[in-house]
This record gives structure tokens, sequence and C-alpha cells, in this order.
């Protein structure tokens, strides 16, 4: 039996699989880390946290197997496609690791988009503007507040270009995490020199570009070594971590769309060719598949129902230290004793902004119709059809460019809540399906991409047809379209009276 090791490099976890040649997950790893966020926007953390999480989820994942490491035949990597790292040219970290969602360079991020021509950002960028999560304006605010750390900077990466380094002993990135940094041209796939020249950056000292999916040689022989690996096993670039899941959840072909609900709520929509939104509302990438795109519209996810049990479920906490009945699944219980509306409370989930169609990064969460007569079980009902309706939302953008979508496929922690994914089913419309193993999908997409360029498998679609299973499939609930189609009504008229007054 061949194996491959995914490695996927999350917001807040390092989760690693070995997976079979028959698609099987043998072995699987998860270490988490903790970010550090500062009222002023800033979310950080030392990259130290994040080599130890590496190591102990390769290590864990492949003890967990049992597979010899000299059947392990090759390595691949998913991650965020905004977290960035500065190294010196010791290739040492300058300063604390700069999480996706960081907004330190709002202010840059309008000076960017003020420089440049809407015209040229969306043919360059496949976004309407230049972003405060776009590694571009974290550079330029680093620049401008830390001008030591970027003069002495000798590499501009990315988290997943760092451990492909560290494996590999190259910095080498690949086109589907470039074409969310900002400074990439997804037209002429490769960097936009005119950004890179108005912000200071050398050309010299930014990754190498290829293809997702390429092998680009073996493991060094100290890395080997460092993680019990085989010297003979391939390292692949792999994809960022959207991508890796639309291709570990099925998602390979139009008239199939994946929805991640993690720390952020993320929609992904395979084309075949590149049809950047005339807008930009629509965000435009490199798909994971070699000469593909997606559209990958995201906004605030599940970070929101971890805040409301971190700060209002004190006593579901308890019972799960005392129990082992997890805090999340007595969420779901007071959310199954709710009825559908949640009595009209609405939540509007704007905790980092609003995404599209208002992308407003001034936009805050806001509870709507509160009364005397709503239980906690009613504010985590309105969280989860609130993320729901955004989730329509950002569909009805994608469609209206042509994207299809008769199913949605589910992944990511949110679709482990049958109440949630039952709540999305109803507002959607359309059945939504969770992939087995839904946790693991960017290890499988990851897995997928390395196994195709080592032979394992004869090709993508291929390996994603074979091995890609339904869990469960929901359908939408008839009765409950009319009190949702008001609910839809109630939030987007709230949004519009609303969104004036977020500055």
């Amino acid at each position: 039996m061949r194996y491959i090791l995914g490695i996927d490099i999350g917001t807040t976890a390092i989760k690693a699989a070995v997976i079979g040649e028959d698609g099987k997950v043998y072995g699987e790893e998860t270490c988490e880390y903790v970010l550090t966020t500062m009222p002023s926007g800033e979310v950080e953390a030392d990259l130290q946290l994040y080599s130890e999480a590496f190591s102990g989820a390769v290590r864990g994942a492949v003890r967990n197997s049992n597979a010899d490491k000299k059947d392990i035949k090759c390595i691949g990597f998913s991650s965020t496609a905004e977290t960035c790292v500065f190294l010196d040219e010791n290739n040492k970290p300058l300063c604390k690791v700069i999480a996706w969602m960081d907004m330190r360079g709002t202010k840059e991020a309008e000076y960017l988009s003020k420089h440049f021509s809407k015209k040229d950002i969306i043919s360059k960028v496949g976004f309407d503007n230049i972003y405060a999560i776009h590694p571009i304006s974290k550079i330029l605010a680093v620049k401008n507040k830390s001008p030591e750390v970027f003069s002495n900077t000798r590499m501009f990466a990315q988290i997943k270009d760092y451990f492909v380094y560290v494996l590999s002993g190259r910095f080498i990135t690949e086109y589907s995490v470039a074409s969310d940094h900002g400074f990439f041209d997804i037209t002429n796939r490769c960097y936009w020199q005119e950004m890179l020249d108005f912000v200071g950056i050398d050309r010299k000292y930014l990754p190498e570009l290829v293809e997702p999916g390429t092998e680009i040689g073996k493991i060094t022989e100290e890395a080997a070594e460092a993680f019990g690996l085989d010297p003979d096993t391939a390292i692949n670039v792999g994809a960022f971590d959207q991508a890796c899941g639309a291709i570990g959840a099925g998602n390979i072909k139009p008239g199939i769309a994946s929805e991640s609900t993690g720390s952020a709520l993320v929609t992904v929509a395979t084309i075949e060719e590149l049809s950047p939104d005339s807008k930009g509302d629509v965000p435009t990438l490199c798909s994971g598949i070699a000469g593909k795109y997606i559209y990958q519209p995201y906004c605030t996810g599940a970070m929101i129902t971890k805040w409301f049990r971190d700060a209002f479920c004190e006593q579901e906490k308890e019972l799960e230290k005392e129990t082992g009945l997890n805090a999340y699944t007595q969420m779901d219980q007071l959310v199954e004793s709710t009825p559908p509306g949640a009595d009209g409370l609405i939540m509007l989930p704007y905790f980092q902004g609003s995404g599209i169609p208002e992308l407003n990064e001034k936009a805050s969460g806001v509870y709507y119709g509160i009364n005397a007569g709503h239980t906690r079980g009613h504010f985590i009902r309105a969280i989860m059809e609130g993320l729901a309706i955004a989730l329509k939302r950002m569909l009805e953008c994608e469609k209206e460019l042509g994207a299809a979508m008769d199913e949605i496929r589910s992944l990511g922690g949110g679709s482990k809540s049958k109440a949630w994914c039952q709540i999305k089913a109803d507002i959607l419309g359309i059945p939504v399906k969770v992939i087995k193993n839904s946790g693991s999908t960017p290890c499988m997409g990851c897995a997928i991409l390395a196994g195709v360029a080592n032979g394992i498998w004869a090709s993508v679609e291929d390996a994603a047809e074979k091995f890609v299973e339904i869990k469960e499939t929901y359908y939408p609930n008839p009765e409950n379209a009319e009190v949702y189609a008001e609910a839809y009504q109630k939030y987007v008229e709230i949004t519009n009276a609303l969104n004036p007054t977020f500055r």
C-alpha cells in the first residue's frame, strides 16, 4: 500500500492525515495553537507555535497510521492564503506571523485601492479593491509601522511557503495561494510587477511560482530525520485550503458548489475559464486544479458560535468537563428546541466586516428584534440562521455570474451540526450534502494533488470521483420556506438601513 501525507495549516491548528492509495484515512493528528488578538484588529502568533504544531501533527499522523515511512511516497500541502511570514537572510522570523484575518493594513488597503484603477485591480487581482486581509496590505503596513522589519526582510512568505521550505529547502509557492495576495496577476499568472514596484518589494525576495499540485523534489535529509520520514519522500506544493477543501469535497466541476464553515464561512464554485466579476464583488482565484478557476466569496463564520460559547455558555462548558458532552452539541440541542426564524430575532454576522454584496470592512455584528421572551437558544439559532442567509447571498452573487449550483457540499467544523445543516438547506432551498471525514477534506484535497503528481492516481477528477463519499444529505423543509423568506427580507432591510452607520 502506498500512502500520501496531507498537511493542512489552518487558522488555529495544523492537521495532518495519512491517506492510502485506496482513499481511506489511516491516521491523523491535529495540533492547535493560540492566536493573539488585539483590540486594534491585529492578529498574530509566534512562528515557533506553528512549528511545534507542525511537528506534532506530522509525527502524530504518521505514528497513528502505523504505515512504514518508506511507503509514504509524497507529501501535499494546504493552508490559508493570507497568513504572512517575514524572514531575514538566515530565514529566521523578524516578527510574529500575521494571521489572515489581521486588519492592521486597513488604511494601506484603502491607499492602494485609490492609487490603482478599479479596472486594473479587477483584471489583475480578481477583486474590486485591495483589502486589509491581502498580504500586500499587511506588507505595506509593516513597511509603514515597522520599517526595520521590512528593510531586513529577505523572504516575504506565506505560512505554507515556509513549511514547504522546511521540508524541501526551497521557497516555492503556487498560483492558488498567490492569487489571493494582491500582488499576483491572475490574468497572466505571474507577479504583478507594477504593484511590487509601488510598494517597494524586490521580486527576488518572493517565492518561485509554479502550478498548484506541482511536485518540487524530495524532502531534505535534515527534514526527513527531524520528522521521522523517508529521504525519498516527494514534496508537493499543493494549494490553498479552500481550493484543497473543494477538491476533497468533490467540487471539481460546474454544478457542484462547496461551503466551508470554519472560522470563516467560505463558498467555492468551480469555473472552467477565467471570467472575473466585472464589478469585482465576487473574488476570482486560481483553482487547485491546473488551468481552472474558482469564485470564492467569504465572510466571518463559526468563530461567532465560538464567541457565544465562550461568552455565554459557561454552564455547557462545565457540563462538558463533567460528562464529556460537547458544549457545541448542547448548543445544538438548544437550537433544535427553538422554532425556525428564532421568533423574529435576526443576527447580522458582521464580526469582522460584512461579505458580499456589501463588502463593508467597517460593519459590525448586530442582534435585531430582541424581546424578553428570547432565550439563549434563540440567540444561537439566530447566529446559525444569519450565517446561512449570508451564505445564500454569496451564492446568489456567484449564480449571477453564471456559476451552476444544483447541490452544496458542506465541510468544515460547521458541518458537524445537524441543526445548522438543516437550517442551511431550508434557507438555500437546495440539498446540502455533508462529506464523510469533512474535517479532513483539505488534507484529502492536497493528498489527491500530491498523489496524482506522484503517479499514484490518474487524475484529480478520477481520484475525487472514487474517494469522495457523502455522509448525509439534508433536504429543504417546505414548511419553513415562508418564515425564512421573511427572515431573509428582514436581514437585507436591516443591513441596508445600518450600512451607512458603520464607520
